[in-house]
């Protein structure tokens, strides 16, 4: 590289280099179409019917706007953390009639990702989602016209929009929204309080390219046939939830995957009390690390990881988890220096927002139809108000007209 640096010092005649392929970057506002009311368990969708359009689906976002007000006004009532991603059940994009993203109970699939995912540096930026809110920080929220507004990025919803950031041609999309039946994930507080939407619009950028490069584009999409398909690679995250743990020292948990094209890279895995959920006196994001001594993965005949943990948090012999946790970031991202959210206190402690086993199996191959999840606990751990939240990413295939969504 400093070869590379010294060399280009001397190349003093060369023509300066100009990237005018895109004239403009427009951002449109698309609005659900139907009933502007917004209740709970209601199917919102919202389509964009030009298929002769470029949009910047990964940059894309969710715009909401509502108003929050608490019952008693004398009692604590506040916004939770990750609350505009609990206001919904589950969120999916389709394309050509065909479903490209689905995640469901967002709120808790994306505060399990957001933990491995992000860093200290993100803290700001997260608190425009909704994630980072406490009782004294509402930053979406003004507290004297109870109004809050807030936006949930699709990269931040969704594996494809995070992993597929180029622009997206000729095909219907849709984005389709299922409202809460509750919203006691979204506040914590003494008393109820109502929350109302009145506002859920979708915000795209339509790229706008030069016309040389608008001509290019459009042949090639005229002639059809193979050169007419685009290749969309992308990760996908399915939420998996065990209700309830046993009354014994170990546990094992079987899943049965369906789809055959499915191929699991990375899995975390958090302990969380019951009663946490559609609670308001609780707060939902809130995990614990269970006293778990070890968890393993059986996927077909390979066992994740090789060798057993043996943890013990009480007495911070939790090296090897936090390995895991901090490592995340250097497989998934690619990155040579990792920015983990917690330090090993944070993550031994359990403080909010917080998963105490993340186990990530980089070089999980083969297609499984199986996976199963065995974990063993201390015995301060055999609690019947445990629940266990599951979440991992396979690549999967998907075809769509003109396109063609392809396994790597």
């Amino acid at each position: 590289m400093a070869a590379t640096n010294t060399s280009a010092k001397l190349e003093v005649f060369d023509e300066p280099l100009f990237d005018n392929s895109l004239v403009s970057l427009h951002e449109h506002t698309y609005k659900p179409y139907g009933s502007p009311y917004y209740r709970n368990s209601d199917e919102i969708r919202i389509p964009i019917q030009f298929q002769d359009l470029i949009l910047d689906i990964a940059e894309s976002y969710i715009y909401i706007e509502g108003k929050f007000t608490p019952t008693d006004a004398t009692k604590i009532c506040y916004l939770s953390n990750n609350s505009l991603a609990f206001l919904f059940d589950e969120i999916r994009l389709e394309m050509g009639a065909e479903q490209i993203a689905v995640v469901r109970n967002p709120g808790i699939t994306t505060t399990m990702k957001t933990m491995v995912s992000f860093g200290e540096s993100h803290l700001k930026t997260l608190l425009t989602y909704g994630c980072g809110l406490t009782q004294q920080k509402q930053n979406i929220l003004d507290n004297a016209s109870h109004v809050f507004s807030g936006r949930l990025p699709l990269k931040y919803l969704m594996g494809f929009a995070e992993d597929y950031t180029r622009g997206v041609i000729n095909a219907k999309q849709e984005l389709v929204l299922i409202i809460a039946r509750s919203f006691k994930n979204s506040y914590i507080g003494e008393a109820d309080a109502n929350i109302e939407i009145d506002k859920i619009e979708w915000k795209i950028r339509h790229i706008v390219p030069e016309d040389r490069q608008k001509l290019k584009l459009l042949n090639r999409n005229n002639k059809g046939g193979h050169s007419a398909i685009a290749k969309m690679v992308y990760r996908m995250w399915d939420l998996y939830e065990l209700p309830s743990l046993r009354k014994t020292s170990s546990d094992i948990w079987a899943i049965k995957i369906t789809k055959s094209l499915e191929r699991l890279r990375y899995i975390i895995v958090r302990f969380q009390n019951a009663d946490n959920s559609d609670n308001r006196s609780n707060d939902v994001t809130q995990f614990t690390n269970a006293d778990i001594n070890s968890i393993r993965l059986y996927l077909n005949s390979e066992v994740y990881p090789y060798e057993r943990w043996n943890l013990d948090f009480e007495n911070k012999l939790d090296s090897a988890a936090y390995y895991a946790y901090e490592n995340f970031q250097r497989s998934y991202y690619d990155k040579d220096m990792v920015e983990p959210m917690m330090d090993i206190t944070e993550f031994r402690n359990s403080a909010t927002l917080s998963g105490n086993a993340v186990e990530e199996g980089a070089i999980m191959d083969g297609v499984a139809n199986t996976a199963t999840v065995d974990h063993d606990y201390s015995r301060s751990a055999q609690s019947p108000h445990s629940r266990l939240d599951m979440e991992w990413s396979p690549w999967e295939g998907i075809a769509v007209p003109n396109m063609t969504v392809v396994p790597p």
